[in-house]
């Protein structure tokens, strides 16, 4: 199974994203690197309390958190469908134009 054969050929970064989240949480209380760093948010901050609300139905409060996190479900469904089901033509052009729009919208709200 090709998911099987991913998450093992990726068990060393997974590890270290594990180790890196546990350590930068219980030391910093916060995992994000621009919180930690700067002490302001990250253009990604707030996806998973966003993606979160999406599970549980709370749309709207999902865009507070972070506007893109509807193109970054899009874009994460897409990567499946490509990856596991059937092949997207010029799907890389899709996490490209949702990683500028989330730039872009982050560039917004800094610049008000």
């Amino acid at each position: 199974m090709k998911l099987k054969q991913d998450l093992y050929n990726m068990r060393f970064a997974i590890i270290i994203i594990l180790i890196y989240f546990i350590f930068a949480q219980t030391l910093f209380g916060n995992i994000c690197p621009f919180i930690i760093i700067k002490n302001k948010p990250c253009p990604a901050c707030g996806l998973t309390r966003a993606s979160l609300c999406i599970c549980t139905g709370e749309f709207s409060k999902a865009i507070e958190y972070n506007e893109s996190v509807f193109l970054w479900w899009i874009t994460i469904i897409l990567f499946i469908v490509d990856r596991y089901i059937h092949k997207i033509k010029f799907f890389i052009i899709i996490p490209i134009i949702t990683c500028i729009i989330t730039i872009m919208i982050y560039l917004i709200k800094i610049f008000n």
